[in-house]
């Protein structure tokens, strides 16, 4: 994967559990001039289930904006973080 165009890191705090993230925007593998977002939850990359492309398992979404994409991103990476402490 390139150099990210914008990346994004954060804590998501449940009770006593601090749970790190990372999101990075990079450009959609098939549409040259959208976005897509990769995120890591405890410095583990995430694969997507329906990959956008053969080549690439790890980003997600389309958005026209690198601002969208990172955005949708941080809200997905929160949420898994959640989700990871609730599973525990």
């Amino acid at each position: 994967m390139d150099k990210p165009i914008l990346q994004k890191d954060g804590t998501t705090f449940e009770l006593e559990m601090n749970i790190p993230w990372f999101v990075a925007v990079h450009f959609h593998p098939l549409a040259k001039e959208k976005y897509s977002y990769a995120i890591a939850i405890h410095n583990v990359l995430e694969r997507n289930p329906l990959p956008i492309a053969d080549f690439d398992s790890c980003l997600f979404g389309c958005y026209e904006t690198a601002h969208q994409a990172l955005n949708a991103g941080v809200e997905e990476a929160q949420r898994k973080a959640s989700d990871l402490w609730r599973k525990h």
